[in-house]
């Protein structure tokens, strides 16, 4: 009797184990193998581990691209660029000093790309930014123990296959990142906050140490578009504009080429363009890859083209020209 009660009591956790390890290998919701087989919707759980197993599951590509950045960067998909097969590594709410764990990680698994494009976001330079002290790559376990032991796989299955996204953005069957459709659409507002604020400057030395793990690469950094009405809210109201600009126009003579997407302007004032007022719809992040590549100069301005002050002054005339078009020119403080 206690014989036949054991079997069918392993019997039962054979069968549970089976069916979870069925669900979770099927749909993959932390990308150890193919995906999600059965929609192609996979969504954004934990980039910082799902990204590193999506790299070493295509190393087999020669990848001779890299790109780095936030979640801003990882709209910036692989096939936007032609002179390279590039991977995005780009990661959620993503900070320099996690780019710098991941440039050394990947280098230890054999990447030796040619070409390599940074997202610089201000917000690195903001005092309200969380450093992270001791940033590390989130390494991939084992596979069964997620998929066969974790409950908490068995729900992003869940999530996944019900499209239940924990973000507006997903990755499609071909690992690139396309916009849920029915997302709310963006409704921006000036903001009545006003402060003086100061920068923080202890960040600039890791895009240095960035660069410094592939010598033999070009880098090519951009500051991703953000909305003017955010770029108001976020860095000017809050007296952080010319401080910002001090440490971006420093970062840019770390790299071969810097581009600014970030100012007032045709692409950041069009709400149209923008789900949020931070993240831009990839129509638009495929024009910022052409102008990258050098196939496009109609939108973004080149950084190294200009002096600090000439810099802080263009981005200074071009919000000022915003507020006038918006009629909130006394929001305008010089």
């Amino acid at each position: 009797m206690f014989l036949s009660y054991i079997k069918s009591y392993l019997l039962l956790i054979l069968f549970v184990l089976s069916t979870v390890g069925a669900i979770n290998f099927t749909i993959d919701p932390l990308w150890y193998g193919q995906g999600n087989i059965i929609n192609g919707y996979n969504m954004v759980f934990n980039e910082r581990l799902t990204k590193i197993n999506l790299y070493r599951n295509n190393k087999n590509k020669n990848y001779d691209c890299i790109i780095f950045g936030s979640s801003r960067a990882t709209l910036l998909n692989p096939s936007f660029f032609k002179k390279n097969t590039c991977f995005n590594l780009a990661l959620t709410a993503g900070k320099v000093e996690e780019f710098v764990k991941y440039a050394e990680y990947i280098k230890k698994e054999g990447a030796a790309p040619s070409k390599i494009y940074v997202g610089v976001d201000a917000f690195n330079f903001d005092p309200k930014t969380d450093f992270i002290k001791n940033a590390k790559v989130d390494e991939p376990e084992f596979v069964l123990k997620p998929y066969l032991f974790s409950l908490q796989s068995l729900d992003f299955s869940y999530r996944t296959f019900f499209k239940k996204s924990p973000s507006p953005r997903y990755y499609n069957k071909n690992w690139e990142v396309e916009v849920f459709e029915d997302i709310p659409k963006y409704e921006p507002k000036f903001s009545d906050f006003t402060s003086q604020e100061k920068c923080t400057s202890y960040r600039t030395k890791y895009y240095k140490q960035l660069v410094d793990i592939f010598p033999k690469a070009e880098f090519v950094a951009y500051i991703p578009p953000i909305s003017a009405w955010k770029s108001y809210n976020r860095v000017y109201a809050r007296g952080l504009t010319d401080c910002q600009l001090q440490r971006v126009y420093q970062v840019s003579k770390f790299f071969d080429v810097m581009y600014d997407f970030a100012y007032a302007s045709p692409m950041t004032s069009k709400i149209e363009n923008t789900y949020d007022g931070s993240h831009f719809y990839p129509k638009v992040n495929k024009q910022i890859a052409q102008v990258l590549e050098g196939e496009d100069k109609s939108a973004g301005i080149l950084i190294n083209k200009y002096s600090l002050k000439d810099y802080q002054n263009f981005h200074r005339t071009q919000l000022k020209k915003f507020l006038e078009e918006q009629g909130k020119i006394q929001l305008w403080k010089n």
